[in-house]
């Protein structure tokens, strides 16, 4: 199949979703904290029609016997391409506070779709900004072509690395903005919902005591999620830009379990453990963790 023809044929998949979309009622959204308790885990994605990897982090056990309690806690990817079904949805989480950590041109690009008015506060934590030097590397690699000695594997090791160090004080700003929630609900999105957010889930799960594996597993559920966000961006790579970039581009597209582990293992090379991590980086206290804890977590069903 040419080029054109593969052009012509995502256009016109694209034009009838759109033409069906419009005469197909939407689902109802399935907010899992309003599901019976055997149910809520199945239905840990939300149902969004257009919002991609949206989830939320309740039911997960802690080693002192609790859970993290549902309706809580979401993480989700963009909020830019919402339907007015998904806008509405939004609505009915009930949120508190927004965390958007993206960068001034992702936002410029893409701004969110919410509410109107959105009826939660707005938090913009630009996290791997405009002036970071592996954004900048691989936006110049997309614009020229040369991907030959691109490593995606290790620019994100270096990334999450990052996120455990350069990026620290950004999330400082984000614990903080989650103690002044009060245990409201709360939601945090970047741009596919897997990197900055995923840090971000993977540091409240720890401080909320639910084990490093299982944090790892929430972390990796992201990668088909995220992957299938951007299906039509990898094919369109494929085509102008070669199987190299949309091989490489799409392993940067996913998630893989290195990569936190990646950020883990430079929480404990640079603060010396988890704990002094959160203590010194995050600026939590013994008694502002509990009090975290008292919030999010709940006694098993």
């Amino acid at each position: 199949m040419t080029s054109k023809k593969i052009i012509f044929s995502l256009v016109a998949a694209g034009l009838l979703a759109i033409f069906v979309a419009q005469f197909l009622p939407a689902a109802p959204l399935l907010i899992p904290a309003e599901l019976p308790e055997v149910q809520r885990a199945q239905h840990r994605l939300l149902n969004f029609e257009s919002l991609a990897n949206f989830r939320d982090l309740g039911g997960y056990a802690t080693e002192d016997g609790r859970q993290v309690k549902w309706g809580i806690l979401y993480r989700s990817g963009t909020l830019a391409h919402g339907t007015d079904a998904d806008i509405k949805g939004l609505s009915q989480l009930g949120l508190s506070t927004l965390i958007d950590f993206r960068s001034g041109t992702e936002k410029n690009k893409e701004p969110d779709r919410l509410p109107e008015p959105p009826g939660f506060t707005v938090v913009e934590i630009p996290t791997l900004d405009d002036g970071n030097k592996m954004v900048a590397d691989i936006m110049e690699r997309i614009e020229s072509g040369d991907f030959g000695d691109m490593d995606p594997d290790q620019m994100m090791i270096e990334a999450n690395r990052q996120f455990a160090t350069t990026f620290t004080p950004q999330y400082r700003e984000f614990m903080q903005t989650l103690q002044e929630a009060e245990g409201a609900p709360i939601l945090w999105h970047c741009s596919a919902g897997k990197d900055r957010a995923g840090f971000a889930a993977a540091i409240v799960l720890r401080i909320l005591g639910v084990p490093q594996e299982v944090v790892v597993q929430d972390y990796m559920a992201s990668k088909q999620h995220a992957l299938n966000a951007r299906r039509t961006q990898l094919l369109l790579l494929r085509v102008f830009k070669g199987k190299e970039a949309a091989d490489k581009l799409g392993i940067l597209m996913g998630v893989e379990e290195a990569w936190i582990r990646a950020a883990f293992d430079e929480i404990d090379t640079a603060w010396g453990s988890f704990d002094n991590y959160v203590r010194e980086g995050l600026d939590l206290s013994r008694a502002d963790v509990e009090k975290l804890r008292n919030q999010l977590l709940t006694d098993p069903a």
